[in-house]
């Protein structure tokens, strides 16, 4: 029984882990068409581009791009095995992170100790479970702490092979110095702990291995200042996105389900280090402090400190659980090991119940999210033209679909802008109706190509303006994107057979399919005054699942002729929550 317990627990952990990165890529209507394109454009030409080439708005702005082997491999695996491609080399990028990290801390730690810190940890990695270039930095993270902490204890060759992970590393993702700083890191806990023979071989190895994973760092496109790009990047960085962002910032906007996780993480992590301090070493309080402070001050980086300071709390709960072991079952091993069991059963039936709770929220397994790929086909066969405005949501996706036909006004990247385009053009524009003629003047905007679900206040306010505006008609929408064309002669054709106005919009087929995709169309429709568009969407709510408890309540509030029925529905189904 025992046995199989002990190899159930480690594969469930697995199989949570997997259930968490295994869904329909979203990632294209994000980055992820943008990093297609670029590897194509860079296998083609054998340079990668070092302006913005897809924005008619700054074609030379300088950018620096710090992942582009990342595009190289992904637009490979794509070209070979499409998105499904894309989806399984992140499950395997992803889980041979964590087996790395979870084979060093099982040398050290207890199973049990190890199953709970990764049931909390996986609530905050599961923030970043996209297809990006990071998915690469976690595997060289868990690399370089896996040989560090092999190394600390006796002298292996593999460390030798640091510094040719970080000339690979520099080129894959901007998290590159993420490998020197935990070089560094380890070089400290070297001194220390032999500070008494400081010229010893560890330190020297140490000291040899971080020289030569700096100079590692030089040996890119762009040579010192692609080494250095990291530490100014936001120097010009005019757009503020969610993902750099600390959590007290966000959490005093709205509530983050991972943050808490985090802070419970950080909470548990020093209470552990607290409370072995005479057993913990040097290098696990350094590891927790550094990445303690990196996802502190950005959500992006949850996954960074997910794997570096999963090690140093599984060593030092471990030591916990063992001494409590100890104390309270000095003279009954039996009931220990009846506990031991008993504690291995509850978190794998935790660890289910995890995983349905993942299957309810969101489809597990492969295959790609709609987003706008519906709006971007009706584009290009209708023969749209530009120029395109478009927000900065969506002007990655474009980049990859319209890549060689129409350029972008904006695209996912603040770095290949200038600060004053943003603060001085994109935002102003959006806000005030005025600013938007003269900027469409100036830039002779034929289409507008928005994604609807923006929560900037600028982008909601935007859309609310633009809708009733009578040089502008909207000829598309659903529950993604809404395009508009501009009422001239060049368009009256398009205008004239696909106009959408309030009285004949209709639900597309598409959207009816998925609750989330009415949603979100639903969220639209109520911004821009749609009401009665709006309560169509709750109808195909109640269609789509009968005892929805949101769709039923507004559909009573507005007086749905079967109002009696859906309060029946309510009361018995809903009321209660």
């Amino acid at each position: 029984m025992a046995k199989f317990l002990n190899l159930l627990l480690p594969v469930s952990i697995f199989l949570l882990l997997l259930s968490g990165f295994l869904h329909p890529i979203s990632a294209f209507t994000q980055d992820l068409g943008r990093h297609l394109i670029m590897g194509e454009i860079i296998l083609k030409t054998f340079s990668v581009p070092n302006v913005n080439l897809f924005s008619y708005t700054y074609p030379n702005f300088p950018f620096i791009n710090s992942h582009w082997f990342s595009e190289v491999i992904f637009y490979l695996i794509f070209k070979l095995f499409s998105s499904n491609g894309l989806s399984l080399l992140t499950l395997i990028t992803v889980l041979s992170s964590f087996y790395l990290i979870f084979k060093v801390s099982l040398k050290k730690a207890h199973i049990i100790p190890i199953s709970i810190i990764s049931l909390l940890y996986f609530r905050v990695l599961f923030e970043r479970t996209d297809i990006r270039p990071e998915i690469f930095s976690f595997l060289f993270l868990s690399i370089f702490i896996t040989i560090l902490y092999k190394n600390r204890k006796n002298f292996t060759r593999w460390i030798f092979i640091l510094p040719f992970i970080e000339l690979i590393w520099v080129n894959t993702h901007i998290y590159f110095p993420i490998g020197i700083a935990v070089l560094g890191l380890f070089f400290i806990d070297g001194i220390i702990i032999n500070r008494k023979k400081i010229y010893c071989r560890y330190i020297g190895i140490s000291l040899v291995t971080l020289a030569a994973s700096s100079f590692a760092a030089l040996l890119n496109p762009n040579f010192i200042n692609g080494a250095l790009y990291p530490f100014h990047v936001f120097q010009n960085y005019g757009y503020q996105i969610e993902e750099n962002q600390n959590i007290f910032f966000l959490e005093s906007l709205f509530a983050k389900p991972t943050i808490p996780f985090f802070k419970i993480s950080v909470i548990f992590l020093f209470i552990t280090l607290l409370f072995s301090f005479k057993k913990s070493r040097p290098i696990d309080l350094l590891l927790s402090l550094f990445f303690t402070y990196l996802g502190a001050t950005a959500v992006r980086n949850f996954p960074l400190f997910v794997f570096g300071t999963f090690v140093p709390f599984a060593f030092n709960l471990s030591f916990i659980f063992e001494s409590l072991s100890r104390v309270f079952f000095k003279e009954t091993p039996s009931r220990r090991s009846l506990l031991a069991s008993t504690i291995k059963i509850f978190l794998i039936v935790t660890i289910i119940l995890q995983i349905n709770q993942i299957g309810t929220n969101k489809k597990i397994g492969f295959g790609e999210e709609i987003g706008a790929r519906n709006a971007a086909d009706f584009f290009l066969e209708n023969n749209l033209k530009g120029p395109i405005f478009n927000n900065f949501d969506i002007g990655s996706y474009l980049d990859y679909r319209f890549y060689n036909k129409e350029k972008v006004f904006v695209d996912g990247r603040p770095e290949a802008y200038p600060v004053s385009f943003f603060q001085d053009t994109y935002i102003p524009m959006q806000y005030n109706p005025k600013t938007f003629d003269e900027t469409s003047k100036k830039y002779n905007f034929n289409a507008i190509f928005f994604s609807h679900s923006d929560q900037t206040p600028w982008g909601i306010e935007f859309l609310k303006q633009i809708v009733n505006n009578k040089e502008w008609k909207i000829v598309y929408l659903d529950y993604y994107i809404i395009i508009l064309t501009k009422d001239n002669e060049e368009n009256k054709k398009i205008i004239d057979k696909f106009t959408v106005i309030q009285n004949n919009f209709k639900i597309n087929n598409s959207d009816k399919k998925d609750l989330n995709s009415l949603i979100r169309l639903s969220v639209f429709l109520n911004r821009i005054g749609w009401t009665n568009q709006e309560a169509k969407t709750y109808e195909n709510m109640i269609l789509f699942n009968p005892n929805y408890c949101p769709a039923l309540y507004k559909l009573i509030i507005d007086q749905s002729p079967l109002s009696q029925i859906y309060i029946n529905r309510f009361n018995q189904n809903c009321k209660q929550n």
